[in-house]
């Protein structure tokens, strides 16, 4: 019974996971960069969304599409000042790693000056209460009101990205570039405009995150920085490109988290997930759902 309620609580910590994983992994599958900024972004996205509820007094749904679309222009800021320039050059392979660290300790510590260390909560969004799920030898399986909110929230926001990237041209063309994206630049498709879009997505997707995580726990300015390493586990346990293996990822290492804080100590709950990419990396090393590559390294 512990067992099953501890694999339900995971399922909307997974979520996040999911979705911060989806946009790191959109970035790299496309434009080739580990952006480490993006754990930045899921800071300020999750600011955004605490000023939108708290000064702007505005409710759930709003705040959140706001917070998604500030999201989107900051990721595609940062790829304007930082990574694009470095395209232009030709030099983003080995300069991008080392612009997007620099980058992401900027937006930290602007963050930092800026908001104080301070830690700030969201005010209740959702009215908390514990909802049963079945009963089972006579206890009761809950989830609260909150990770339902956030489980279905982040399911909502997948079948979107989904629909998007299976349904529209423009998704088409993202898929098409993540497999190569100068065979579909000589055919005319404009790259430029397919990373900004794909940026924008990332940053939506970052933001999401941190507004969900807002609603549950305490934000503060250095909370991007494991999320981001987070991230970059569950992008490579799912296989990096993979969305679906992003997914995967971030579902297990949410799940894993949570059994191992319910039957183990809360003291390993941030190791764990590093633990598993690195069995899975020995074991295999593409990551459940991943691919090969040739040049993206």
């Amino acid at each position: 019974m512990v067992f099953i309620q501890q694999v339900i609580n995971g399922l909307a910590q997974g979520g996040i996971y999911a979705l911060i994983a989806i946009g790191w992994t959109t970035v790299f599958g496309i434009v080739g960069v580990m952006n480490w900024t993006h754990g930045e972004v899921y800071m300020l996205g999750a600011y955004a969304g605490y000023f939108l509820t708290t000064a702007g007094h505005l409710p759930l749904v709003p705040a959140l599409l706001l917070s998604m679309v500030i999201g989107s222009l900051i990721a595609m800021l940062v790829d304007q000042l930082g990574y694009r320039p470095l395209r232009k050059a030709g030099t983003l392979g080995t300069s991008g790693f080392i612009t997007a660290l620099g980058l992401s300790t900027f937006l930290r510590y602007t963050a930092n000056a800026v908001f104080t260390v301070n830690p700030r909560a969201y005010p209740e969004l959702v009215k908390y209460k514990l909802i049963t799920l079945f009963t089972m030898n006579g206890q009761a399986v809950t989830i609260s009101s909150m990770h339902l909110m956030i489980l279905i929230g982040t399911v909502v926001i997948m079948i979107v990205l989904e629909l998007f990237i299976k349904k529209t041209l423009v998704g088409k063309a993202m898929l098409a570039a993540s497999q190569d994206m100068q065979t579909l630049g000589l055919m005319g498709a404009d790259s430029e405009k397919l990373i900004k879009i794909t940026f924008a997505i990332s940053g939506a997707l970052g933001a999401a995150a941190g507004f969900f995580i807002g609603t549950i726990y305490a934000i503060n300015p250095t909370m991007g920085a494991l999320a981001g390493l987070k991230g970059w586990s569950c992008a490579i346990l799912g296989g990096i490109g993979s969305i679906t293996g992003s997914l995967v990822g971030g579902i297990l290492l949410g799940i894993a988290e949570n059994l191992t804080a319910g039957f183990i100590s809360t003291g390993y709950k941030d190791a764990i997930g590093f633990v598993i990419m690195i069995l899975v990396l020995l074991i295999k090393p593409t990551g459940f759902m991943g691919y090969k590559f040739e040049e993206k390294v």
